[in-house]
């Protein structure tokens, strides 16, 4: 295979790269002062580039901060190996750990999430798209462990992961809102809901 073909050259490479090295400046500007605080100037001041720049790669608040959640979940995509190898709660509250330290970043996917129910808004179907391929994921890993034999809920596997979504996203409101610990909430739901056994 051409060496091109893994490593694009020429206007596409570099638009790329630009779109990377934002998103990068992106989760340090929210992370640091949250996405209301946060701003596409801040970003292009931290680059030395023109707010016009930023803007042909992302023109709006919103869609930048859908890319850098988007970079956030691609963090997991080794999900599945690692379910398959120490189950799926063990996974997720794995997840729910690392989170901990990721506050405003869990904040601002709570509030891009929120806004984006409305079917009009521009991040509407990158949520719908989220929710799709991650119930899928979960549903494959729930399925897998009880095959294993070590879950003993009999309830359709989708509908399971559904209701862990559901209660994940629930519980992370709780904790943004008033340190409710994620981590024991989590642990008490899975535990529930799926029935590990022993």
């Amino acid at each position: 295979m051409p060496s091109d073909a893994v490593h694009p050259r020429g206007p596409y490479a570099k638009s790329a790269a630009r779109r990377a090295e934002i998103v990068a400046s992106a989760t340090v500007v929210f992370g640091t002062h949250g996405y209301r605080g946060g701003s596409l100037r801040q970003i292009a001041k931290q680059l030395d580039l023109s707010l016009t720049t930023v803007m042909h790669h992302f023109p709006t608040k919103v869609s930048l901060l859908a890319a850098v959640l988007e970079q956030e979940d691609a963090a997991d995509t080794d999900f599945p190996a690692r379910a398959a190898r120490d189950g799926f709660i063990p996974s997720v509250l794995a997840i729910v750990e690392r989170n901990l330290a990721r506050r405003e970043l869990v904040r601002m996917f709570s509030i891009v999430s929120a806004e984006a129910t409305h079917p009009e808004h521009e991040a509407h179907a990158w949520l719908l798209e989220r929710y799709r391929a991650v119930t899928e994921t979960y549903a494959a890993a729930i399925a897998d462990d009880r095959a294993r034999g070590r879950l003993d809920a009999d309830d359709d596997p989708r509908a399971l992961a559904d209701l862990v979504i559901s209660g994940w996203e629930g519980i992370q409101i709780r904790w943004l809102t008033d340190d409710t610990d994620p981590v024991a909430a989590m642990r008490l739901l899975l535990l529930g809901l799926l029935r590990p056994r022993a």
